[in-house]
């Protein structure tokens, strides 16, 4: 089975630098078993698994020279032993030695000779609990397919026994042979050739695409240009610094109904908030907003075979602005551009232009990028990667322990220095923060920010008008968002596996089913095509004014960051979630005083 070119990218662009692969931490609570692992009891459940996952189970053939994509093929000398590792923590066992032990981990690339994954036990953790760190290379899978593994991997019955599990049927994969010998040589012969006819056909679609986006008139908001530089936008090296937190779904929930916004423009408000928090702590933080990078699911009908079916879209985080609700409003706006732009240009636009180089032509590019360190000198296109993908959305468990967290290691490279990835699980949001050890040193000081953030808008969502508040809602309506029917909010959930627009791509950020469940419902996840009417339905939002005597950001004595100097006048400005002036955001700029943060530990 041939790699797509995005997959083939990943392994393509890979160095000791950039190693492409990425890690999910679990944390399981192991207090009933003295925080053990029986391995063998471990060994033999997975083992029974790993048929309902064949790419797991297949090595990498690759072309001649490298000028063809690379083959999947069945490892013949599998041995699940050679995939298991296992560890033990330093004293004390907190989230900082486990986050140290994940980055050693992390650092080391997988061998190309076996299946390109490997999986960590790791016990020493604090009040009996233990971590398994399953790291898997980018070629494998995305954040989607990666995070509905987890289910496959773990229980949704913490009775479930391994002798009631029914054996898996796998149907056979026709034509999953490479080419041998000459008949390898004519594909890279080809595939070379080809290049230019490739090349010419993606340019013609770029063009059509932004012609498309043009024509929505969100072109510029969609695409800014003068991204500004910040330290995670320098080249890298091979040391990482990784931390994590955990925020409340039902709270975030909260204040999107509150504010009427949706699930992921919350989710980039408080990384924003915190990003312009540290970057103004450092003196750094540029009067333009800072860029995010947020990756988007380009699946067609819902099917998945693994590997990488994702596109991109930019979305500008309003760090220029001061006051948390007003941010939160403008990123809102930000991506409901960017969505608009994604839909017109197709989601299969990075997939294709992935699919124009021969592999060895990439490799080449890439290596000139890095050697020459061109990141140092080159227009920065974007100052972080936000991704926030749905999990699991009941609890899970390992041989009856029950799983407690999923948070994720992503990938970071040479001018894309800073990975902030979020995957719902039941009811919480589990955050990771990756980057280059010398951008970040203390990556819990930004995690712990990240929480604070929210507990911000938190305070700025009950300091609305009682009319606008959830909790001022009818028991009967108290699922369903302000300004929004529950025909549209039924309409939200049922559209969460449909496509969202004309070329099937879905934001993969919209995680759950965007209205705060009722009790004894699930949640599904959002669609995309909920978003323009979201926007539009969206009520005058009357963003609250500091209390006298406090910086407008702050939430008071005993708040930890997200402080803000910037000023207002009056008691508040009432604008609309769907229709702020474009230029209110920079009329609105200023630096706030960096203030230490008391915020709430991350989960350890």
């Amino acid at each position: 089975m041939k790699l797509s070119g995005l997959d083939s990218a990943f392994l393509a662009l890979e160095s000791q630098e950039w190693p492409a692969h990425v890690v999910c931490l679990t944390i399981v609570d192991a207090s009933d078993t003295g925080g053990r692992v029986d391995r063998a009891a471990f060994e033999r459940r997975l083992a029974a698994r790993l048929p309902r996952l064949p790419l797991l189970g297949r090595k990498l053939v690759q072309g001649p020279w490298g000028l063809a994509r690379p083959h999947w093929v069945e490892d013949p000398d599998f041995e699940l032993a050679n995939h298991l590792h296992r560890a033990t923590l330093e004293a004390p066992g907190g989230r900082r030695e486990l986050t140290a032990m994940a980055e050693e981990i992390y650092r080391h690339r997988l061998p190309r000779d076996r299946p390109l994954w490997e999986w960590w036990i790791v016990e020493g953790l604090e009040h009996g609990r233990v971590a398994h760190l399953w790291k898997v290379h980018h070629a494998c899978i995305d954040g989607r397919s990666g995070a509905a593994m987890q289910e496959i991997f773990f229980d949704a019955d913490p009775e479930a026994s391994l002798a009631s599990e029914a054996v898996p049927v796998v149907a056979p994969v026709e034509g999953i042979e490479p080419p041998q010998g000459w008949q390898a040589v004519r594909e890279g012969a080809l595939s070379l050739a080809g290049t230019p006819v490739r090349v010419g056909r993606q340019l013609g679609r770029l063009g059509q695409g932004v012609v498309q986006a043009a024509l929505t008139g969100r072109l510029g908001r969609a695409l800014p240009l003068n991204v500004p530089r910040t330290r995670y936008n320098e080249p890298i090296g091979k040391r990482r610094s990784y931390g994590f937190c955990t925020v409340s779904l039902s709270d975030v929930k909260l204040v999107k109904n509150a504010f009427g916004v949706k699930v992921n423009d919350v989710v980039l408000a408080i990384v924003a908030g915190a990003l312009r928090e540290q970057l103004d702590g450092l003196g750094e933080l540029p009067d333009r907003q800072l860029i995010a990078t947020v990756p988007v699911d380009a699946t067609r009908g819902g099917e998945r075979a693994g590997g990488n079916m994702i596109t991109g879209m930019l979305v500008g985080l309003a760090t220029d602005v001061a006051e948390p609700a007003e941010r939160l409003l403008c990123i809102h706006e930000n991506s409901n551009a960017a969505k608009a732009v994604q839909s017109a240009m197709g989601g299969e636009l990075l997939t294709g232009l992935a699919e124009t180089p021969p592999p060895a032509l990439l490799g080449l590019l890439g290596g000139l990028y890095r050697d020459a360190q061109l990141a140092s000198v080159l227009p920065a296109l974007c100052n972080a990667t936000i991704s926030n993908v749905p999990g699991p959305r009941t609890p899970l468990y390992a041989h009856g322990q029950k799983v407690e967290a999923f948070h994720s290691m992503g990938i970071i490279a040479d001018g894309f220095g800073l990975f902030i990835g979020g995957m719902s699980y039941h009811d919480q949001i589990d955050i990771g923060v990756l980057a280059d050890k010398e951008a970040l040193p203390d990556p819990f000081a930004l995690a712990d920010s990240i929480v604070e953030q929210l507990n911000l808008l938190l305070k700025a969502a009950d300091e609305l008008a009682p009319e606008q508040s959830v909790h001022d809602l009818p028991a009967d309506r108290a699922g369903v968002p302000v300004g929004e029917t529950e025909a549209e909010a039924v309409a939200d959930a049922d559209g969460a596996h449909a496509p969202a627009a004309r070329d099937g791509a879905r934001f993969e950020a919209e995680v759950e089913s965007e209205s705060v469940p009722r009790a004894g419902s699930g949640s599904g996840p959002e669609s995309v095509s909920g978003a323009e009417a979201a926007a539009a339905s969206a009520p005058a939002i009357k963003v609250p004014a500091p209390r006298r005597g406090q910086a407008a950001g702050t939430s008071g004595a005993g708040a930890g960051g997200g402080s803000g100097s910037g000023e207002r006048s009056g008691k508040g400005a009432t604008m609309s979630a769907a229709a702020k002036p474009a230029g209110s955001a920079a009329a609105r700029r200023g630096r706030p005083k960096s203030r230490a943060a008391g915020v709430e530990a991350g989960r350890a």
